[in-house]
């Protein structure tokens, strides 16, 4: 289990630096946006018409940078579905954070799995799903 943890105050932060760095989705409102951080920089960002693909483009790139995650966050713009939290699992990710809704299997994963999982991320309000002891 991991120690990790995060800050209400650090998530508010980082879920702006996300917005403002949206720059695909600004200008055509049809984007996702998803990202690795340390809990104070944004370290990789991705946009694609695809939430699943702005994901996967993020691990992608932790692979190919032999990024260890056991210590990162994954932001993200679209809902956190079971695949999604499958794939966080699967790089050992602690903590995901969205600014839109789990589906009912992805809160449900990310329970049994260990993740914490964050929702409806938007200015100082979030709905915490799971493992809210790494939230202090």
């Amino acid at each position: 289990d991991s120690r990790f943890t995060i800050s209400p105050d650090e998530i508010t932060e980082l879920m702006r630096k996300l917005q403002n760095r949206s720059r695909l989705y600004r200008s055509t409102g049809g984007a996702h946006t998803a990202a690795l951080s340390d809990r104070e920089d944004i370290l990789i960002l991705a946009e694609d018409i695809g939430r699943h693909n702005a994901v996967d483009k993020v691990l992608g790139q932790c692979i190919l940078d032999s990024i260890a995650l056991d210590d990162k966050i994954i932001l993200t713009s679209g809902r956190v579905s079971s695949e999604i939290v499958l794939k966080i699992v699967r790089a050992r990710i602690p903590v995901v954070i969205s600014r839109s809704a789990p589906t009912m299997l992805g809160a449900k994963l990310a329970s049994h799995l260990g993740v914490t999982l964050i929702g409806f991320a938007r200015g100082r309000r979030m709905n915490i799903y799971t493992h809210e002891k790494r939230v202090t």
